[in-house]
Protein backbone atom coordinates (compact mmCIF):
# COMPACT_ATOMS: atom_id res chain seq x y z
CA UNK A 1 0.00 0.00 0.00
CA UNK A 2 1.23 3.62 -1.03
CA UNK A 3 2.02 6.20 1.55
CA UNK A 4 1.49 9.53 1.41
CA UNK A 5 2.74 12.60 2.70
CA UNK A 6 1.00 16.07 2.55
CA UNK A 7 3.74 18.62 0.78
CA UNK A 8 1.61 21.68 0.34
CA UNK A 9 -2.02 23.60 0.09
CA UNK A 10 -3.44 25.41 -2.78
CA UNK A 11 -4.42 28.46 -0.46
CA UNK A 12 -5.13 31.18 -3.96
CA UNK A 13 -5.32 32.02 -7.50
CA UNK A 14 -2.93 34.35 -9.68
CA UNK A 15 -3.59 36.38 -12.53
CA UNK A 16 -6.20 35.32 -15.06
CA UNK A 17 -4.01 32.25 -16.97
CA UNK A 18 -4.58 29.62 -13.91
CA UNK A 19 -1.72 29.93 -11.62
CA UNK A 20 -2.03 28.95 -8.42
CA UNK A 21 -0.14 29.99 -5.19
CA UNK A 22 0.88 27.05 -2.92
CA UNK A 23 1.85 27.15 0.73
CA UNK A 24 4.96 24.52 0.81
CA UNK A 25 4.84 22.68 3.57
CA UNK A 26 8.96 21.52 2.33
CA UNK A 27 12.24 22.48 3.71
CA UNK A 28 13.29 23.64 0.04
CA UNK A 29 9.53 24.85 -0.97
CA UNK A 30 11.14 24.75 -5.21
CA UNK A 31 11.52 21.44 -4.83
CA UNK A 32 7.76 20.28 -5.32
CA UNK A 33 7.85 19.28 -8.55
CA UNK A 34 10.12 16.75 -8.15
CA UNK A 35 7.30 14.89 -6.45
CA UNK A 36 5.11 14.88 -9.62
CA UNK A 37 2.56 13.97 -9.87
CA UNK A 38 0.44 15.09 -6.85
CA UNK A 39 -2.60 14.08 -5.44
CA UNK A 40 -5.28 15.02 -3.61
CA UNK A 41 -5.93 13.71 0.04
CA UNK A 42 -8.60 11.10 -1.23
CA UNK A 43 -6.16 10.65 -4.32
CA UNK A 44 -8.94 11.06 -6.57
CA UNK A 45 -6.96 14.14 -8.58
CA UNK A 46 -3.56 14.08 -10.32
CA UNK A 47 -1.83 17.43 -10.03
CA UNK A 48 1.58 18.05 -12.59
CA UNK A 49 2.80 21.11 -11.27
CA UNK A 50 5.75 23.38 -12.52
CA UNK A 51 7.29 26.67 -10.15
CA UNK A 52 6.90 29.62 -12.10
CA UNK A 53 7.94 31.78 -9.16
CA UNK A 54 7.81 33.20 -6.01
CA UNK A 55 5.68 35.33 -3.57
CA UNK A 56 6.68 35.53 -0.01
CA UNK A 57 6.49 32.25 1.43
CA UNK A 58 4.02 31.46 -1.78
CA UNK A 59 5.14 29.41 -4.74
CA UNK A 60 3.54 30.68 -8.19
CA UNK A 61 2.60 27.25 -9.92
CA UNK A 62 1.28 26.23 -13.03
CA UNK A 63 -0.85 22.86 -13.07
CA UNK A 64 -0.83 21.23 -16.47
CA UNK A 65 -4.00 21.35 -17.95
CA UNK A 66 -5.15 24.74 -16.24
CA UNK A 67 -5.00 27.19 -18.60
CA UNK A 68 -7.62 29.82 -16.76
CA UNK A 69 -8.46 31.48 -13.28
CA UNK A 70 -12.23 30.36 -13.35
CA UNK A 71 -10.65 26.88 -13.68
CA UNK A 72 -7.91 27.26 -11.24
CA UNK A 73 -10.35 29.00 -8.40
CA UNK A 74 -12.18 25.02 -8.01
CA UNK A 75 -9.02 24.11 -6.21
CA UNK A 76 -8.06 26.32 -3.25
CA UNK A 77 -8.25 25.04 -0.57
CA UNK A 78 -6.75 21.68 -1.28
CA UNK A 79 -4.26 19.87 -0.31
CA UNK A 80 -1.48 18.63 -2.09
CA UNK A 81 0.14 15.04 -1.22
CA UNK A 82 3.30 12.99 -2.47
CA UNK A 83 4.08 9.66 -2.29
CA UNK A 84 6.32 8.94 0.86
CA UNK A 85 8.85 6.95 -1.44
CA UNK A 86 9.62 10.02 -3.72
CA UNK A 87 10.65 12.01 -0.88
CA UNK A 88 13.91 11.96 0.87
CA UNK A 89 14.84 9.33 3.44
CA UNK A 90 15.51 10.87 6.68
CA UNK A 91 18.57 10.79 9.01
CA UNK A 92 20.12 10.02 12.26
CA UNK A 93 17.45 11.99 14.77
CA UNK A 94 15.28 13.50 11.96
CA UNK A 95 11.80 12.54 11.04
CA UNK A 96 8.30 13.80 8.87
CA UNK A 97 5.84 15.28 11.41
CA UNK A 98 3.24 12.97 9.86
CA UNK A 99 5.80 10.04 11.59
CA UNK A 100 4.43 11.52 15.14
CA UNK A 101 0.78 10.54 14.12
CA UNK A 102 -0.17 7.85 16.40
CA UNK A 103 2.96 7.76 18.32
CA UNK A 104 2.50 6.90 22.34
CA UNK A 105 3.82 9.75 24.88
CA UNK A 106 5.38 8.80 28.09
CA UNK A 107 5.84 10.64 31.26
CA UNK A 108 8.22 9.20 33.41
CA UNK A 109 7.88 6.00 31.95
CA UNK A 110 4.16 6.13 32.42
CA UNK A 111 1.78 6.21 29.19
CA UNK A 112 0.27 9.70 29.19
CA UNK A 113 -1.49 9.53 25.42
CA UNK A 114 -1.13 9.27 22.06
CA UNK A 115 -0.57 12.13 19.49
CA UNK A 116 -3.92 12.62 17.52
CA UNK A 117 -2.81 15.42 15.36
CA UNK A 118 0.17 17.74 14.16
CA UNK A 119 -1.17 21.39 13.56
CA UNK A 120 1.63 23.96 12.63
CA UNK A 121 -0.61 27.40 11.71
CA UNK A 122 2.57 29.21 11.70
CA UNK A 123 3.78 29.96 15.00
CA UNK A 124 5.30 26.48 15.63
CA UNK A 125 3.88 23.31 15.69
CA UNK A 126 1.35 21.79 18.47
CA UNK A 127 1.02 17.96 19.35
CA UNK A 128 -2.74 17.21 19.85
CA UNK A 129 -2.39 14.51 22.23
CA UNK A 130 -5.11 12.25 23.42
CA UNK A 131 -4.30 11.37 27.11
CA UNK A 132 -4.86 8.02 28.76
CA UNK A 133 -7.68 9.57 30.90
CA UNK A 134 -9.77 10.83 27.61
CA UNK A 135 -8.71 14.69 27.94
CA UNK A 136 -7.40 16.43 24.59
CA UNK A 137 -4.46 18.57 25.05
CA UNK A 138 -2.25 20.83 22.92
CA UNK A 139 1.20 21.17 23.35
CA UNK A 140 3.83 23.04 21.62
CA UNK A 141 6.11 20.68 19.90
CA UNK A 142 9.59 21.64 21.24
CA UNK A 143 12.72 20.21 22.37
CA UNK A 144 11.71 21.27 26.17
CA UNK A 145 8.66 19.74 26.39
CA UNK A 146 9.29 16.42 24.38
CA UNK A 147 13.00 15.51 24.84
CA UNK A 148 12.71 12.37 23.09
CA UNK A 149 11.62 11.98 19.61
CA UNK A 150 12.11 7.98 19.21
CA UNK A 151 10.68 7.26 15.96
CA UNK A 152 12.52 3.49 15.31
CA UNK A 153 9.95 2.64 18.41
CA UNK A 154 7.02 4.83 17.75
CA UNK A 155 7.87 6.74 21.54
CA UNK A 156 7.54 10.08 22.83
CA UNK A 157 8.46 11.60 26.15
CA UNK A 158 6.78 14.46 27.28
CA UNK A 159 8.15 16.69 30.32
CA UNK A 160 4.90 18.90 31.03
CA UNK A 161 5.15 22.48 31.52
CA UNK A 162 4.99 24.23 34.26
CA UNK A 163 1.60 25.26 34.99
CA UNK A 164 -0.32 22.70 32.79
CA UNK A 165 -0.14 20.19 35.22
CA UNK A 166 -3.61 20.39 36.62
CA UNK A 167 -4.95 20.78 33.04
CA UNK A 168 -3.97 17.41 32.95
CA UNK A 169 -5.27 15.35 35.35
Amino acid sequence: MMSFIAVGKIVNVHGIKGLVKIKPYLTHATDLPQFNPLTDKLGKKSFEVSVQGQQGDMLLVAIKGIANRNVAEQFKGVELFAERSKLPNTQNGEFYYCDLMGMNVFENNSLFGQVVKVNDFGAGTILEIKTVGGKVLDFSFSKQTFPVVDTENRRLEIVVPSGMEKVVK
